[in-house]
């Protein structure tokens, strides 16, 4: 039976970045990912965009953000794609080499070919278990998003429906359409 060494935070923190390689640390296993797509980087500037232009727009108390590592529980280092986070906490999130003691407000997750429904299903329960008010994960090969909600209520939200988080972000409603719109050329 193959033995496998457990990475501390600050541990994983100090890997050396590799040249098309992600890492997240689960409860103290390093996760290696290939390198996004370049369809799930035009999904990420088409999520944080307009949530930009909305917090910009309302004066909403959000920083948005992609690619920020959360150190969710005692061994574990989440990078959510796109994420938010309250200005009037950020301050109060320790830094831990770089990423944030804590989970954002509302986490992103692009599902990526590469990953289970296990270790996504994982990955939501961890964010949501560290305290994120939402979760959404989206599926650029069905286009469609699933979203989570800390009270533990789950929705799929398709073509013609909104992204929205009532209590988090009120009066947003971001066009599932305008995300997905136009990427076929783009494959997965």
């Amino acid at each position: 039976m193959a033995t496998q060494t457990l990475l501390t935070p600050d541990q994983f923190l100090e890997l050396p970045d590799q040249e098309g390689l992600r890492r997240e640390l689960d409860e103290g296993r390093v996760i290696e990912m290939p390198a996004a797509s370049f369809l799930h980087g035009v999904l990420q500037t088409r999520l944080a965009t307009p949530l930009q232009l909305w917090t910009e727009r309302t004066g909403a108390d959000f920083y948005v953000a992609q690619n920020v590592g959360f150190l969710l529980e005692t061994a574990t280092v989440r990078i959510p794609d796109v994420c938010l986070v309250r200005k009037s906490s950020f301050a109060s999130l320790e830094r831990v080499r770089g990423a944030l003691r804590g989970a954002p407000d509302l986490a992103i997750e692009i599902v990526s070919e590469h990953e289970s429904a296990a270790d996504l299903d994982r990955k939501i329960h961890q964010y949501l278990k560290a305290g994120a008010a939402a979760v959404w994960a989206v599926y650029p090969e069905t286009r469609h998003v699933l979203g989570y909600r800390r009270s533990g209520e789950a929705r799929q939200i398709g073509p013609g429906q909104f992204l929205e988080e009532p209590e988090l972000l009120p009066s947003l409603r971001l066009p599932l359409d305008d995300v997905f719109t136009g990427l076929e050329v783009l494959g997965s």
